[in-house]
């Protein structure tokens, strides 16, 4: 191959080709989770492809490093889609009224922004998702969680699903400032627990403090965390203990269902974007180092473009994940050709075909 054509194989980073038969599997699995979440009643939105920059700003916090910006004709700064969540917080803001709540809204599009070199996905990523807006509480909660489950397990796929809460952090660490605040959010992050204990130390007497770090430390089972929940009975603040045992409640609602096999409670989720206001979650997959779907409740989000509104929901990336489901989920039909002695017999008979539904080429 010349110099000259692998220049023009090239592409820009956080762009990518997709084709043929992998752009027909890819297809396909988008329209497998639009056909469920049809069935669930949520109903398709597109949101730009870029907007204003200054209006997202203030909720990108330490994620505008990653995001791609550019200036329009007018000299305006602009951002491209880096967060669909975002883009459908304004949209919907300012669209939706109250008589058309609780509103349930589906979407399936490409967001770019800044990745690591070595991410399977390049920086182009495919974000599929549903947002719950209008509707509070447990059901929603649910009801999100379950749609979630049903995704993964609808394309053959057994997710790893682990259950935080952001209202607990914010709970336990009202007092706090913000740079003590976003300190213990980076440890837990990065669950570097003896940097924990090394600034709860400084923040709370003993006993609270090696709770604290022993509850943002835990990843278990329902059960299990009931257990644990038991020996902290006096460090915990009321609220505090409100907020965890919902996350108790949530995970028996689901084992009721059948659902809570791959759910597990995991406090180190605490929600990587910061309009999320109550329950947090990520899914991970073996082999993956990183989440391949994320999401929880922000109802304060869509208040900021002018709509107060309870809102939960989830979003995948299913580029990430198109290589972990089984071919039958992306495998296009079998081609039939049909030759005749002239291409007048040969079209009308794969004509035929066509209607009953058979691929068929000349």
């Amino acid at each position: 191959m010349t110099e000259s054509k692998k220049r023009y194989l090239q592409v820009p980073q956080g762009t990518e080709g997709v084709h043929l038969e992998e752009a027909y599997r890819h297809r396909h699995i988008t329209q497998q989770l639009f056909e469920l979440f049809r069935l669930w009643g949520y109903l398709p939105v597109e949101t730009p492809v870029f907007d204003f920059y200054d209006i997202y700003e203030p909720l990108l916090h330490h994620s505008t490093k990653n995001v791609y910006r550019l200036i329009d004709r007018e000299g305006d700064l602009l951002m491209l889609r880096s967060d669909i969540t975002l883009f459908l917080a304004k949209q919907m803001g300012l669209w939706l009224r109250d008589e058309d709540l609780p509103a349930r809204i589906c979407y399936a599009d490409t967001i770019l922004r800044h990745q690591h070199a070595e991410d399977i996905s390049r920086n182009e990523f495919f974000q599929v998702g549903v947002e719950l807006m209008g509707k509070a509480g447990s059901d929603a909660d649910l009801e999100i969680l379950l749609l979630m489950e049903t995704s993964f397990l609808r394309l053959g796929i057994t997710p790893s699903i682990h259950l935080g809460s952001h209202k607990f952090l914010t709970s336990a660490l009202e007092g706090c400032t913000e740079n003590q605040l976003n300190q213990a959010m980076k440890y837990i992050f990065a669950r570097e627990m003896d940097l924990l204990q090394e600034l709860f130390a400084t923040l709370f007497p003993v006993r609270r403090a090696d709770a604290l770090v022993s509850l943002f430390s835990f990843i278990g089972t329902g059960e299990e965390f009931e257990e644990k929940l038991k020996g902290y009975e006096d460090v915990l603040e009321a609220r505090e203990k409100t907020d965890l045992e919902y996350l108790v409640y949530l995970v028996r609602q689901m084992k009721t269902l059948g659902f809570a096999e791959n759910l597990c409670i995991d406090l180190s989720e605490i929600g990587a974007q910061p309009y999320y206001t109550g329950i947090v979650f990520q899914v991970y997959l073996p082999g993956l180092d990183d989440a391949v779907a994320s999401g929880g409740r922000y109802d304060k989000l869509l208040d900021v473009f002018g709509f107060d509104c309870p809102s939960v929901g989830f979003s995948l990336l299913q580029r990430k994940i198109e290589d972990q489901i089984d071919a039958k989920f992306g495998r296009p039909d079998k081609i039939s050709k049909v030759e005749h002695s002239s291409f007048l017999e040969s079209f009308k008979a794969a004509q035929k075909m066509r209607e009953e539904g058979v691929v068929t080429i000349l």
